[in-house]
């Protein structure tokens, strides 16, 4: 598996949407932005959402896409002539994804540090390390099942914006929500990037109450199980194959018993 891995990491690094999405965008937001506002308090939320929206943005524009070309491109059909199980496979591709995260993460943290004046505590850097971690797994499993349900690149484009961006705005990455319709609050809280941007938020203050992370941070690992399960059964080795082969194929073994 670390063999895979390795590859896996290899090939985003030459990948277009992995340069532009998780290394060019989140830079040039962060340094735009902070730059631009000039304001100390609204950096520590800036950085916040910035690290969380290069995680959103990988597993939906990058993790996504590369999914179901490799799919597409007959690859994953090599791998089903192995022994390689789904799930270790899913865990391979979401570990590439956990490396490329925190190399992105430690070089905006520290443009953070040293362009807008963040301060950062070891305790900080522990709990941001620990979100992102989580965040991480969870929306590149998410970023599976955008490709388990897509069948060529516009497909896949379409599900991926109807997945991140109504996430986006329903969260306070960027923006508070105080003034906002209350539907908007309510579908906010019914989406898994909310609780990772308040985690987050609670994470990078120097100065902040530790105690407040722990509940976000569990409901986010209730979504990350959730969606790590949703990765593992719609996940296709071929193209061919529909959506939930998988539990199709075992509801005809067992009528067949």
């Amino acid at each position: 598996m670390l063999t895979i891995m390795n590859t896996m990491l290899r090939a985003l690094f030459r990948d277009t949407h992995t340069l532009v999405w998780n290394i060019v965008f989140p830079i040039a937001m962060l340094a735009g932005l902070g730059l631009y506002f000039n304001d100390g308090a609204y950096s520590y939320r800036l950085l916040s959402g910035v690290l969380t929206t290069n995680i959103l943005f990988g597993a939906t524009m990058v993790t996504a896409f590369n999914v179901m070309a490799q799919r597409n491109r007959g690859v994953y059909k090599l791998l089903r002539a192995t022994p390689f199980r789904t799930a270790s496979f899913v865990a391979a591709m979401t570990g590439s994804r956990t490396v490329l995260a925190l190399l992105v993460s430690a070089c905006v943290t520290l443009m953070s540090v040293v362009l807008l004046g963040v301060e950062l505590n070891l305790l900080s850097i522990a709990l941001m390390l620990t979100v992102l971690l989580v965040g991480t797994v969870c929306f590149t499993a998410l970023g599976f099942l955008a490709a388990n349900l897509s069948k060529d690149e516009g497909n896949v484009n379409m599900i991926s914006n109807l997945m991140s961006f109504p996430m986006l705005f329903t969260s306070e990455a960027f923006y508070s929500l105080n003034h906002a319709p209350q539907w908007v609050v309510t579908i906010g809280h019914l989406q898994p990037f909310h609780y990772l941007v308040e985690a987050m938020g609670i994470a990078v203050q120097p100065q902040g109450d530790a105690s407040g992370l722990w509940l976000p941070l569990a409901i986010l690992i209730g979504f990350t199980m959730l969606c790590l399960v949703a990765a593992v059964l719609t996940f296709r080795w071929d193209a061919d194959q529909p959506p939930f082969w998988k539990k199709r194929q075992a509801g005809q073994q067992a009528a067949s018993m």
